[in-house]
């Protein structure tokens, strides 16, 4: 029942979930300016096979424009799980080249495409066998999270994400229009490091660029550093080069791999080098340090801006982490970079540090993302990326898990004086090592949190389980129980690998667990309802360790006594007492004026 009104009842039915992910993925397409789309559900391809009669095979998304051809399977489960997809992947692989030669012979000979084969799924836990089995049919594999990054950029820049799309499925192959394409450049140095200065226009430079967002994390291109563009932005700059506006600023970019310059003439005296650049001809070939507005802002102008010039400066095979400290240090002193974004990079600029705080929190930013990667997991999905939406499910923070990590000191802990890095239960021989003893040993413990919690933690930020506050708790328990494991039972956990530390304060952490499985929305509310702010987290804690003092009542983390003797009904009357006696002082004194002294407060008059 939707609606009930005086004389009719209206209803509703929901899509189904299939229905929902097939619908998701061809409003992205229609999004990006792909010109032609499958139009309902019912689209079928002919395919011919020798000796057999034709069929139809239906397609499930469609969308082809001049260059290229996406023909994509959906499939979609209603609860997150596990699930083979063999079947489906051999199927869809053994029509592959029938569907190709439809496609080619539907559309002329002189449609040469570039077919994109996508396999785009929901709620399903992809297993390695089939991961493998789906590349080496060149089957691209996208799951609700990529999909949501590339909806949500699709809202943010429209027609632009196409770029970013193709960039991403087309990696490294050739653009034939682009071949032999030049230039007239500048070489020279810039801080020691190889640059070009040259003109070229957005039409040609949009093929080949892309933007490796946080929000999307790709492994191949770490750091990812930009943030998402403003659609705001875009729309201004798009206004500004209709009006006949141009950019004075240059570019700025990366050619990732070696470009071909013929030189003509040298300057000996600026030591710069007059010549002829080729332009790379391969998709995702130049990356973006600083521009992305700039350069997309084309994209919503009039279509013969495309064509106008540009002036870029492109550095030559930098690496990551160059690219990522160009763009800090430009955009900080432009406008300054947002927090989640620099606690998010922090993992990439700062790993390695020498200085312990910087170390950790390396550590702990990278330790995030990968936890947010990890399909299947309690954190799958649940961090707010730079410049994606947040949502009810969607609510944690890098910045609050940081905090939340580095004080329960799982990673290490900084020793005050003198300055050094003191290990932490999952500290490992390197950082790496480190990150991966953490990574499992956080996976499998909240796993279990959440598994007994389940209709708790599904409510996200609207309930008390799946919060940044609760988070921070639960990691607070997390070392505290692994203490109180070692003084127990006389362990070193450094020795012990992550799922044995997890198995050992099992038992400790029952009397929680136990709670999580029976409490219904009033009982958790009543008992981790907490302030907000920074003392709302220790707060939670100690209610927590209450629980499993109940059953193990030697169980008293530092600050534990103090805080019991905080909570007695008889501390809580005396300050409740004194609060009242304020009060009514307070009462007394409302109305009264205070005479100022004028001749020892000049210039202000006494009342």
């Amino acid at each position: 029942m939707d609606k009930e009104l005086k004389i009719k009842v209206r209803l509703k039915r929901p899509k189904g979930i299939d229905k929902q992910l097939e619908d998701r993925l061809w409003m992205f397409f229609f999004k990006v300016g792909y010109p032609e789309l499958n139009e309902g559900r019912k689209f079928t391809v002919q395919i011919k096979r020798h000796n057999v009669p034709p069929i139809r095979k239906q397609i499930d998304v469609f969308a082809k424009d001049d260059e290229t051809v996406v023909v994509a399977e959906c499939k979609a489960s209603t609860t997150l799980g596990r699930r083979s997809l063999q079947k489906d992947i051999e199927e869809f692989a053994n029509l592959k080249g029938a569907i190709a030669n439809s496609i080619k012979k539907h559309f002329g000979p002189s449609f040469k495409p570039k077919i994109i084969w996508l396999f785009v799924t929901e709620n399903i836990i992809w297993s390695q066998p089939d991961k493998i089995r789906a590349a080496g049919e060149n089957i691209r594999i996208v799951t609700e999270r990529e999909l949501r990054y590339y909806v949500q950029i699709s809202n943010h820049i429209g027609s632009a994400a196409r770029y970013q799309f193709l960039a991403e499925f087309l990696k490294n192959q050739d653009i034939p229009e682009l071949a032999e394409k030049t230039v007239p450049a500048i070489r020279g140095k810039l801080g020691g490091r190889k640059f070009y200065s040259f003109v070229t226009t957005p039409k040609d430079l949009l093929k080949i660029s892309f933007v490796n967002h946080r929000s999307l994390n790709d492994p191949g291109g770490v750091p990812s550093y930009q943030r998402l563009v403003s659609r705001t932005r875009l729309r201004q700059v798009a206004q500004f080069i209709n009006n006949r506006g141009f950019f004075p600023t240059n570019i700025l970019v990366n050619f990732i791999s070696s470009v071909r310059f013929d030189s003509i003439k040298k300057n000996k005296l600026a030591d710069v080098t007059f010549g002829t650049l080729y332009l790379p001809n391969r998709y995702r070939s130049v990356w973006i340090i600083d521009g992305q507005h700039r350069l997309y802002g084309f994209t919503d102008a009039e279509e013969q801006h495309l064509s106008q010039n540009i002036v870029v400066i492109a550095f030559e095979k930098l690496s990551r982490e160059d690219e990522a400290n160009l763009f800090v240090t430009i955009n900080h002193e432009q406008k300054s970079v947002p927090k989640t974004l620099l606690d998010d990079l922090e993992g990439d600029l700062k790993w390695g540090s020498d200085k312990p705080h910087e170390r950790i929190g390396a550590i702990a930013a990278r330790l995030i993302n990968a936890l947010n990667g990890d399909v299947g997991e309690a954190f799958y999905n649940r961090v707010v990326q730079q410049g994606i939406t947040a949502t009810e499910k969607t609510c944690l923070t890098i910045p609050g898990l940081k905090i939340g990590i580095k004080r329960s000191g799982l990673i290490g802990k900084v020793n005050r004086r003198p300055k050094v890095y003191l290990l932490g239960p999952f500290s490992g021989a390197t950082d790496q090592e480190t990150l991966e003893r953490a990574r499992s040993a956080i996976n499998s413990y909240f796993a279990l949190i959440r598994d007994n919690g389940a209709v708790h933690w599904q409510k996200g930020r609207s309930g008390f389980l799946c919060t940044n506050i609760s988070i921070q708790a639960y990691l607070l328990l997390f070392s505290a129980l692994i203490e109180y494991m070692e003084s127990s039972m006389g362990v070193d956990t450094k020795q012990l690998r992550p799922k044995e530390i997890v198995l050992g304060i099992d038992k400790y952490l029952e009397p929680v667990l136990k709670f999580l499985s029976g409490a219904d929305e009033v009982q958790m509310e009543r008992r981790f309802k907490v302030q907000y702010g920074s003392g709302g987290p220790r707060e939670y804690f100690y209610r927590l360790c209450r629980l499993v003092k109940q059953n193990f009542s030697s169980f008293s983390p530092a600050g534990m006594d103090d805080w019991e003797e905080e909570q007695s009904e008889e501390n809580i009357a005396i300050a409740d007492k004194k609060l009242k006696d304020i009060n009514i002082e307070v009462q007394k004194y409302r109305g009264l004026y205070i005479e100022v002294d004028r001749a020892s407060t000049p210039g202000v008059k006494s009342s």
